[in-house]
């Protein structure tokens, strides 16, 4: 990457002058604030003790060190270095890489497999999810551009007991399937609830489905298969229409009927953590610094969640190098539990394991509605924002045709609802509106989707462009675009490395601004074509990556708008 070559060849300057691992100087250059006209800046405090010189000083020193590559100037600014680029060769290399398909790219043979979504399948996909699904599906994207293998994973809790409620609701009044699935099973699922709150015997009934079907009863597994698999087939809908698709669904029964459970019971009993009480099993934690015991089983010797789940966990373990999992912030006792217990039988596979914890988010009163009365579903979500961006176009662009309308609304809707999702980091609450989120103006996924229209329309009213000529490389606004698109390898990087989206998120709505200055001070289509065949190979370039980072984000990036 033409950055990290940038940022070694300082290294190598800096160390003619002093000693100091080449690694540490690269960690410690720094972009120097607004007003400094300086392209990267080496701060000279952390030397001035370990070589017990002035850090201006010593700034003085290492500007007189030789440039080497790109760089074109070293000067001495206070305890500062600053080096200056020679952008006019670097902008020649910046844009050339930045057209081909492989930008930002990289190779690699690891394999990941990323959880996410795992929703109860006891209704239609609600908003609480919805941040976890557009999380772990940009994440997939992300890790699949750095180069990697990604697989995703859907962990279905099948046996459970709302399950049970909705087939025995199922079983008693012969309910038929209608309507969206996932919309039909949540029927039943509430309607029980509703019973059980006036006839509580109810309960005894169900808790005797739970143990008939933990024993193996066959009409009960096809019941229950019936309903689980008709709210998946809801939920694949719902992911289908934005966009999002999963690789595997995974059955938590599978695990509790083809020995596996059993298999992971034994292997925990084969430590000495492993514990049992009459026929309950559990696991003592206290090494990890956890009093409560982590229980297996039930005193009958039945299993229960967690005891799957690390049957579970064994297998996606074994089905990739490294395994990611995405999780509201609620459940982070139960995974230092879990990981705790998972480390006595695997710990190498433990460590190359990354929970990442969201936090829920928070949704103004009065801009959405609810069905029942109990949750705000992503089919109603989505469904709004789609609606709200078409009258937008209405008013915008009246003489679209109807079709084009349509789909624009389709894209611009969920772009803006993902973006929404994605823009914060993870471990941040945060509280969006529908009208917010679609406005054209701001840090909003419209905002950038309407920059790549804007830039695909430029680049389609030059029929013969001019070859550029990277010599007319001189207004700050240009640089400050090549610059940015300079650092897109290094923001998928990071991404990839921390694992989180808004990395990219971020970088893109700030490459967005900075092309939208360069435009408005800038004509392409009316400049000198000595000048346009150089200005058009920037728009290019920047279309090129807001359309990838948009592609990391799940959002599409339309051609107009």
């Amino acid at each position: 990457m033409l950055l990290e070559k940038i940022k070694s060849d300082i290294a190598d300057v800096v160390s003619t002058k002093v000693e100091i691992n080449k690694e540490d100087i690269i960690r410690l250059l720094e972009k120097p604030p607004e007003g400094i006209k300086a392209d990267l800046a080496f701060p000279c405090f952390t030397l001035a003790s370990r070589l017990k010189k002035d850090p201006i000083a010593i700034a003085l020193e290492v500007s007189q060190a030789k440039p080497k590559g790109m760089i074109r100037g070293i000067e001495a600014n206070g305890p500062y270095v600053n080096f200056h680029f020679d952008w006019k060769v670097l902008g020649k290399s910046v844009i050339e890489a930045a057209l081909k398909d492989d930008y930002g790219r990289s190779k690699s043979q690891d394999s990941v497999l990323i959880e996410h979504t795992s929703a109860n399948p006891d209704g239609p996909l609600h908003l609480g999810h919805f941040r976890n699904t557009v999380i772990g599906d940009s994440l997939a994207r992300i890790l699949r551009f750095s180069g990697k293998s990604v697989k995703t994973d859907y962990y279905v809790n099948d046996t459970g007991k709302q399950i049970s409620l909705a087939a025995w609701y199922y079983l008693n009044f012969k309910s038929k399937p209608k309507g969206k699935l996932d919309w039909w099973v949540y029927e039943m699922y509430f309607k029980c609830n509703k019973r059980l709150e006036r006839y509580p015997s109810i309960q005894n009934e169900v808790t005797d489905m739970i143990l008939k079907f933990e024993d193996g009863d066959k009409e009960l597994r096809k019941t229950y298969s019936l309903i689980v698999d008709s709210c998946l087939q809801g939920h694949k809908e719902t992911l289908d229409n934005i966009g999002i698709k999963v690789d595997n669904f995974m059955k938590e029964s599978r695990f509790l009927f083809d020995g596996s459970v059993d298999n992971a019971l034994k292997k925990i009993m084969k430590t000495r953590y492993g514990k049992m009480d009459g026929k309950r099993v559990w696991v003592d934690l206290k090494k990890f610094g956890i009093e409560r015991e982590f229980n297996l089983t039930r005193s009958d010797g039945t299993t229960i969640y967690p005891a799957r789940d690390i049957a579970y966990h064994l297998d996606k373990f074994s089905r990739a190098d490294y395994n990611v999992n995405v999780i509201g912030t609620d459940q982070k006792f139960y995974f230092k539990q879990l990981n705790s217990a998972l480390s006595y039988i695997t710990k190498e596979k433990v460590d190359s394991y990354t929970v990442l914890f969201y936090e829920f988010l928070l949704l103004p009163q009065g801009t959405m509605s609810t069905r029942l009365g109990k949750f705000v579903s992503v089919d109603e979500v989505v469904e709004k924002f789609v609606k709200t961006a078409k009258k937008t176009l209405e008013e915008k662009n009246p003489k679209y045709p109807k079709s084009t309308k349509e789909k624009l609304a389709k894209t611009i809707g969920i772009g803006a609802l993902k973006y929404a999702m994605l823009k914060v980091s993870p471990e941040k609450t945060y509280a969006f509106s529908v009208d917010e989120s679609l406005n054209f103006e701001g840090n909003t996924a419209p905002y950038i989707q309407y920059t790549h229209a804007r830039a695909s329309s430029i680049i389609g009213k030059v029929k013969n462009a001019p070859k550029p000529d990277f010599s007319n490389l001189k207004e700050p606004v240009e640089i400050a675009l090549v610059q940015e698109i300079m650092n897109f390898p290094d923001v998928v990087k990071k991404a990839t490395e921390i694992l989180r989206p808004h990395i990219v998120s971020n970088y893109v709505y700030n490459l967005a601004m900075i092309f939208n200055n360069f435009y408005h001070v800038h004509p392409v289509l009316k400049a000198e074509p000595d000048v346009q065949g150089l200005r058009l190979s920037l728009v290019k370039a920047t279309a090129s990556v807001i359309k990838s980072s948009l592609d990391m984000l799940g959002i599409d990036a339309p051609d107009k708008m």
